[in-house]
């Protein structure tokens, strides 16, 4: 009997012991699980200004819902937490968010700049179209203000003896330049009021002539002697004027002359409007007019040949009128009426050791370019054109210009 009443305690007892055993290890792991999030809790502090979304408002409090929140971020991505967090430092996303804006304000600041630039560059178009469509449209304007005109022709101007001839129109409108023992030619375009009583007579010529002949003693100014062609004794006269260079053109060989006078030079070219200056072509009948070797100026006949020869990053026409060293800078004159339509400047030569000149074959400045060159440098209004105002001389010095010409 009593060994069967051992047999049904002894069971019972260690069913008692490994219960109290196992309620122990729970309540340690409670103890230990509350001390984690305790400790979670203090080394992620949460602000009191926190807004927490997707959580109800009535609920566990902070330290308790650590857990929840966490496993809420994970399913739920719906929900997020706003705050101050304070995150690990990391010197490489710093960096990337240092360049992403860096980028960002230099991209800002290019559009800036080409937004600016675009909007000056359309108010400038629009500017010049403006004033090319009232010049076109209504020139009587430009003549209308008070600035002296210049006078492009010999109209007003008391000329001896008969009507214009070609020797009126071709021969006599050519100066002479001469200088440290070479020669060279200009063509007189216009007259216009200087000062004191005295005029000012503007002369086209060749870059090359005037940086050859110049005076090397004043080196502030770029002055040339100018000797004008004498209607009564029928040759270049002795005595010599001072032609300042205003303005330059190198790489078309081109320059613009000043001279002052007591008086104003009666026989100025015609020069040929745009309309006749479109109109050209190869064969059309010319003179070439100019001083070579140092003569008076000499006219020779011959045709467009070509109106392209490419020198350089310009273009050039092509005579057949026979031409020789001293023509550059002289002018290019239709036979049927004498208007002017270039400016001579270059020849063709023929070997290297001893080159030999090709006479007919003379390049020249057609008037276009010529025209084009003074619109731009503002005096066009010396050709004849309404279009432009005069505007005064500086004298700038342009002896510095750099750029190369053929010989003439």
């Amino acid at each position: 009997m009593t060994n069967q009443n051992s047999s049904k305690t002894l069971p019972l007892v260690v069913s008692a012991v490994f219960l109290t055993l196992g309620l122990n290890g729970l309540w340690l792991d409670v103890q230990s699980s509350e001390k984690t999030q305790q400790a979670l809790a203090d080394t992620f502090p949460i602000d009191a200004e926190w807004e927490l979304k997707g959580i109800p408002q009535e609920g566990p409090t902070v330290a308790d819902s650590i857990p929840t929140l966490v496993e809420d971020t994970v399913e739920d991505t719906k929900g997020s937490v706003t705050g101050n967090v304070s995150l690990p430092f990391d010197e490489r996303a710093q960096e990337r968010s240092r360049f992403l804006l860096d980028l960002e304000n230099r991209s800002a600041t290019l559009t800036r700049k080409l937004r600016s630039e675009w909007q000056a560059s359309q108010q400038d178009f629009e500017s010049r179209l403006q004033g090319w469509v009232e010049n076109r449209q209504i020139p009587e304007l430009k003549r209308a203000l008070s600035m002296p005109q210049p006078l492009t022709s010999a109209e007003g101007v008391i000329v001896p003896g008969r009507s214009k001839t070609k020797m009126e129109r071709m021969i006599y409108p050519i100066v002479q330049m001469k200088g440290n023992g070479t020669v060279g030619s200009g063509v007189v375009v216009a007259n216009e009021p200087g000062p004191a009583q005295n005029w000012y007579i503007w002369v086209v010529t060749a870059y090359h002539v005037v940086e050859e002949v110049r005076d090397f003693s004043n080196y502030d100014e770029t002055v040339v002697d100018v000797h004008f062609f004498d209607a009564e004794l029928g040759r270049v006269s002795e005595d010599s004027c001072s032609g300042l260079e205003v303005v330059a053109y190198p790489e078309a060989d081109l320059s613009l002359l000043r001279i002052e006078r007591q008086q104003p030079w009666p026989y100025l070219a015609d020069v040929a409007p745009e309309e006749v200056c479109e109109q050209l072509s190869v064969f059309d009948p010319v003179y070439a007019v100019g001083c070579p070797l140092g003569n008076q100026p000499i006219p020779t006949r011959g045709e467009i040949s070509s109106q392209y020869k490419k020198v350089g990053d310009e273009v050039y026409w092509m005579v057949s009128a026979p031409t020789f060293f001293g023509n550059s800078g002289g002018g290019i004159f239709l036979s049927e009426n004498g208007q002017l339509v270039g400016i001579s400047s270059m020849i063709y030569t023929y070997g290297k050791r001893s080159p030999m000149v090709v006479p007919h074959m003379g390049l020249f400045v057609p008037l276009a370019q010529v025209r084009s060159w003074l619109r731009r440098e503002g005096f066009v209004h010396l050709l004849g054109t309404s279009e432009g105002m005069p505007v005064t001389a500086s004298g700038t010095d342009m002896s510095n210009s750099a750029g190369e010409s053929g010989s003439f």
